[in-house]
C-alpha cells in the first residue's frame, strides 16, 4: 500500500490545482477552508465530501491529515487531488492547534476558515462568513453550530460569551456561554441577529488572515482545551471584534458512533497528560488562581468527554430528545410570558 508523503501529495496537489484555479478565477479567491482533525477520522471522508458539495466555489481548501488510518488517509487524498486541493500527511497525531498553524502556513487568501474533520455544512454556508467579515471588519466570524442527528437542528451554539473580570489580587476571572445550546434552531430562529460576541468554537470559524501577519495567534501549548477561548481573548486584546452571523449554518456530528480506527487519537487528545498542560498554560497566561472554577469546570467537561467513546454507542436521539424538548417548552413558554425571559444559553 502506498505511504504518502508530506511531499509528494503536496506537490501533485499543487500540479492539478493550476488548472483548477484557472477555470476558477483565481483572482477572486479570498477564503481558504482548513480541515484539520478534531477528536477522531471515521468521519472524515464523508465530512470532505459534504463540504465540498455544499460549497460554490471560488475557494481553496487545504487538508491536514495527522495520522489518520492508511485507508481513510488515501481516499482523502484522491478527492483533494481530484479538486486540486492541498493535502498535507503527517505521520503522527497532532493537538489541533498545530494542525492549524501547519494550515495557516500554506494559506495566501484574506480569509482562512478552520473547520474540524467531522463537521458538515448547509448550503450557501461560506459567503455569508465572509460578506460579515467584509462588512464589519471583523477578524473572527462564527455561523450557527449545530449538533446531533441533521433532521433535528439542535443548536450547539449561536454564538458565545467571554467575560475576563480583573480581581483584587492582580489575577483574572473568566467565565464562558454557549448561546442556547440544545435549543431546537426553530424556536429561536428569529431571535438571532449579526452582532459582536465573546467567543466562537473551532467547530467551524472564518478568521482575517491578515490579523496573524504580525502575531501568533494560535497557541501551540494549548494541546487539548481553550483554543477557542485563547485566540478570541487575543483578538480582543489587539482591538478586533468577533461576530456571529447567523446565515450561515453547520453542524457539529455528535450522532455518529466512534469506530474502532478512532480510539488511539481520541484518547490522546482528551488525555488527562494534555488536559492538564492546557488548564495550566491558560492559567499563566490568563493570570488566573490556581483554584479558578473555570478551570475546574473545563477539567470536569474534559473527564465527562472521556467517556463519549464507550457512549457514542447509544442513540442520541434518546439520550438527548428529553433536554431539547425541555428547552423547546421553556421558549414557547417564555414567549407567552408565562416564564420569566433568562439570560440566553
Amino acid at each position: 500500500m502506498h505511504a504518502y508523503t508530506e511531499f509528494d501529495t503536496l506537490m501533485f496537489g499543487r500540479r492539478l490545482r493550476k488548472n483548477w484555479t484557472a477555470m476558477k478565477q483565481a483572482d477572486d479567491i479570498k477564503v481558504t477552508i482548513c480541515i484539520t482533525p478534531r477528536e477522531r477520522f471515521s468521519t472524515a471522508l464523508s465530512s470532505l465530501r459534504n463540504i465540498i458539495a455544499n460549497t460554490e466555489f471560488p475557494y481553496h481548501l487545504v487538508y491536514i491529515d495527522a495520522n489518520s488510518p492508511a485507508h481513510i488517509g488515501q481516499s482523502i487524498a484522491a478527492t483533494c487531488a481530484e479538486y486540486g486541493f492541498d493535502y498535507i500527511r503527517i505521520d503522527e497525531y497532532l493537538p489541533p492547534n498545530r494542525a492549524r498553524n501547519r494550515a495557516l502556513s500554506i494559506a495566501n487568501t484574506p480569509y482562512v476558515v478552520f473547520a474540524d474533520n467531522d463537521l458538515y455544512v448547509d448550503k450557501g454556508w461560506l459567503p455569508p462568513l465572509i460578506d460579515c467579515a467584509e462588512a464589519t471588519g471583523a477578524w473572527a466570524v462564527g455561523p450557527i453550530i449545530l449538533e446531533g442527528i441533521a433532521a433535528l437542528r439542535v443548536i450547539h451554539m449561536a454564538g458565545g460569551d467571554f467575560t475576563e473580570i480583573e480581581l483584587e489580587d492582580g489575577s483574572v476571572k473568566v467565565a464562558q456561554r454557549h448561546r442556547y445550546m440544545m435549543s431546537p434552531l426553530r424556536s429561536i430562529r428569529k431571535k438571532l441577529k449579526r452582532e459582536p460576541v465573546g467567543a466562537f468554537e473551532f467547530h467551524c470559524v472564518l478568521l482575517r488572515t491578515s490579523a496573524f501577519e504580525q502575531r501568533e495567534f494560535l497557541n501551540n501549548n494549548l494541546l487539548s482545551l481553550g483554543e477557542h477561548l485563547d485566540l478570541a481573548r487575543d483578538i480582543r486584546l489587539a482591538g478586533g471584534d468577533v461576530y456571529f452571523e447567523p446565515r450561515s449554518i453547520v453542524r457539529y456530528d455528535t450522532a455518529t458512533a466512534f469506530d474502532d480506527m478512532d480510539r488511539k487519537f481520541f484518547e490522546l487528545r482528551w488525555s488527562e497528560e494534555w488536559s492538564n498542560r492546557s488548564l495550566e498554560e491558560m492559567r499563566k497566561k490568563w493570570v488566573l488562581r490556581p483554584d479558578d472554577e473555570s478551570l475546574q469546570r473545563m477539567a470536569r467537561w474534559t473527564a465527562k468527554h472521556r467517556q463519549l467513546f464507550s457512549q457514542s454507542q447509544k442513540s442520541w436521539l434518546r439520550k438527548n430528545l428529553p433536554v431539547v424538548g425541555r428547552r423547546w417548552v421553556s421558549t414557547m413558554l417564555r414567549e407567552r410570558g408565562l416564564l420569566r425571559a433568562q439570560v440566553p444559553r
